[in-house]
């Protein structure tokens, strides 16, 4: 188990959807994962993963939020470079970045948990918009990220971006032949429980209502699949222990061209 108890300035720290029926979500994602539910909080044996919060609408895609140790100076210099704070509660806050995506900050006290890395779990999320070298600067300045570019930079355009040595997160341009209407998102990637296999949890996301968005491709990450949930919140499956270094930088399985 891999518990984040003190996460680096614009690390993964929680993770959270927004939807009209937390209980037919909390069905899903629990049966999918084994995930049990107090409250809106999701657990993966005993330690939180995942938060569950009503919303008149389902979103777009789970929400990522980012460690911060000062949540307040991190607000001001989002606000400073284009952002927009929209929601505060506390130590958590929305930000909305200037490309109009959501975004979580959260100041990760001493008693912190959040379960990442491990099947059924959190292990990599990326920012899917029209709008990169704006995503790039922006988060770059807020968050002191490194930037190195993996894709050819036009018809494959895919950032990662790190903090320190560490890759955190990555920035993905839409694909030219995308059409105008779609909105950028999040898609948060879950590991899959090797004893299952990627193509059996596959078939039973679907079979729990779950649809297939895009044909499953290989990376440098892994074996993915992008599906929408049953509410059509996109997320994405992953078998990191299936990775292709050839297709790295690859139009032919851009998984984000809707």
């Amino acid at each position: 188990m891999s518990v984040i108890t003190k996460p680096a300035l614009g690390s993964p720290c929680w993770l959270e959807i927004a939807t009209p029926d937390p209980d037919a979500t909390a069905r899903f994602y629990g049966r999918l994962f084994g995930w049990e539910f107090d409250d809106t909080t999701a657990t993966l044996f005993g330690e939180p993963v995942a938060g569950v919060r009503r919303a008149a609408e389902p979103a777009l895609g789970w929400t990522p939020y980012l460690a911060t140790p000062d949540i307040d100076t991190t607000a001001r210099l989002a606000t400073r470079y284009g952002g927009r704070i929209a929601e505060r509660l506390g130590d958590k806050a929305i930000l909305l970045d200037p490309t109009g995506t959501a975004v979580g900050l959260c100041q990760c006290d001493e008693g912190h948990h959040f379960t990442a890395g491990v099947p059924g779990s959190l292990v990599w999320a990326e920012l899917v918009t029209w709008r990169a070298t704006l995503a790039d600067r922006f988060f770059g300045a807020v968050f002191d990220y490194g930037q190195k570019q993996f894709g050819d930079g036009r018809r494959f355009d895919h950032m990662v971006w790190y903090a320190g040595e560490d890759s955190v997160l990555a920035r993905v341009r839409m694909a030219l032949d995308t059409p105008e209407d779609v909105p950028a998102r999040w898609i948060a990637q879950f590991a899959v429980d090797p004893d299952l296999g990627f193509e059996a949890t596959v078939a039973l996301a679907r079979r729990l209502g779950a649809r297939l968005r895009f044909k499953p491709y290989r990376s440098t990450l892994g074996r993915v699949a992008v599906l929408a949930d049953p509410l059509g919140t996109r997320f994405a499956l992953i078998d990191p222990d299936d990775t292709d270094e050839s297709e790295y930088g690859s139009v032919a399985d851009d998984p984000y061209d809707d």
